[in-house]
């Protein structure tokens, strides 16, 4: 480090001069004359005491108005550069430094606890050179955080998640806590956790609450005991990621385990079991086969009144099927969102197939020019209970009865009509 120039004598002043400088000039200057060089020794000699005395102006002379000695500013330059240095390389680590105020002396800590780099473990520690034998020292772990992280590991294998054991044992070993390594496994989109529960992964992309592990788990434990009990089991694969897979789309839909029993027994008691002219007509009104029955109901994009609508529609189809009559998705789901159930649609047609033909018959010869008395005719008076018509058909009764006087077939017409909302 430079030192502060050295002062000497001179006449009536002084002149700075180092003594390396004297003692160079010395030297290369033989044309001194003897008096000025007797005040060089002199000043030499005389400086070289004080040093000796442990006045070297360089520890003792202020410089200028700081108030301190050029040792204490070089000092506080080089503990500047090291605060620097430090900073700079291990910031991102939590590392940081700084100068203490009173003591001049340099303070690094790691978040927070003062450390030294001289301490083996520390990440300032810069080991001595080896001959490439040593091994690294091994990071001690405490008994308490391997049984936190063993408590980690038995969690997840509840979860199904046996093969996260090596990745939980690297989060230890690499020094986290067993609160951040849950945090990165069960933050992780790509990892084994959001394969295991993605049905909570995409609740949160269409705004549905998570589902706590052990609710999920249940509800799954839910689905699968249902299907075993409607015969199912079938359904329910041996490899649990299939399950897991299929009943995510179920638990991202929103589908409770009471709906979901719900949809089984649509499926199961009131189709899968139902008459063969219920089955059929549905299929034929869906286009679904025998194979894709179940799953057709459930399908989580048609909610569960929806399906329920669509069975009862069936169920009047089949009704009409049954007596020998047509039918049609179209007429069948108008019949249903009218509120006709199976019960009504099977007295119903019975009575239409039985009507029909004597009410097309009056309706061709009527003079009246009414209309066709038609299935569509029938439907209206029988089931829909059309008032304009039950008055079309109430005419074509009193001019067949006119026409007899009474004494053809229609007095039976007439009176099964009163048993069937006013039919014939």
């Amino acid at each position: 480090m430079a030192r502060l120039d050295r002062m000497m004598p001179d006449g009536g002043g002084t002149t700075p001069l180092s003594f390396s400088t004297v003692e160079d000039n010395a030297a290369k200057n033989s044309a001194i004359d003897p008096s000025t060089r007797a005040k060089m020794d002199a000043a030499r000699a005389a400086s070289k005491a004080s040093w000796t005395e442990g006045q070297d102006p360089y520890y003792t002379a202020k410089v200028g108005d700081t108030g301190k000695t050029q040792a204490q500013l070089d000092a506080a330059a080089g503990a500047a550069d090291v605060v620097k240095g430090i900073n700079e390389s291990y910031s991102g680590l939590g590392i940081s430094s700084k100068i203490d105020p009173k003591t001049g002396m340099v303070v690094t800590t790691n978040k927070g606890v003062q450390i030294t780099n001289t301490k083996p473990g520390s990440p300032l520690y810069v080991p001595p050179a080896s001959s490439g034998d040593d091994k690294p020292e091994k990071k001690e772990i405490s008994d308490a955080t391997r049984d936190a992280f063993a408590m980690l590991t038995d969690l997840f294998r509840s979860y199904g998640l046996e093969e996260l054991a090596g990745e939980i044992a690297d989060y230890m070993k690499q020094g986290l806590t067993s609160a951040e390594a849950l945090i990165k496994l069960k933050t992780n989109p790509g990892g084994a956790y959001a394969t295991r529960f993605a049905g909570n992964f995409e609740r949160i992309k269409k705004g549905l609450n998570v589902l706590s592990e052990a609710e999920y788990i249940n509800l799954e434990s839910s689905y699968a005991q249902t299907l075993k009990a409607y015969g199912l089991g079938n359904m329910v694969s041996s490899n649990r990621k299939d399950n897991y897979k299929k009943f995510a789309e179920f638990i991202a839909a929103d589908i409770s385990a009471v709906e979901f029993k719900d949809r089984i027994d649509l499926a199961v008691t009131r189709v899968q079991n139902a008459d063969p002219f219920t089955r059929n007509t549905l299929k034929s009104f869906y286009n679904i086969n025998d194979t894709d029955l179940v799953s057709y109901f459930l399908n989580p994009t048609e909610n569960l009144p929806k399906l329920q609508q669509k069975v009862t529609a069936a169920e009047i189809g089949g009704s009409a099927v049954a007596q020998g009559l047509t039918t049609s998705a179209t007429s069948a789901l108008s019949l249903a969102e009218f509120g006709i159930d199976k019960a009504e649609a099977q007295q119903g047609y019975r009575y239409i197939a039985q009507a029909l033909p004597r009410g097309s018959f009056l309706s061709d010869i009527s003079s009246q020019g009414g209309p066709a008395y038609t299935q569509g005719f029938a439907e209206d008076v029988v089931l829909r209970k059309s008032g304009k018509a039950l008055s079309q058909q109430e005419r074509l009764i009193e001019e067949e009865t006119s026409r007899f006087k009474g004494s053809s077939g229609i007095a039976d017409s007439k009176s099964l009509a009163s048993q069937n909302r006013g039919a014939f």
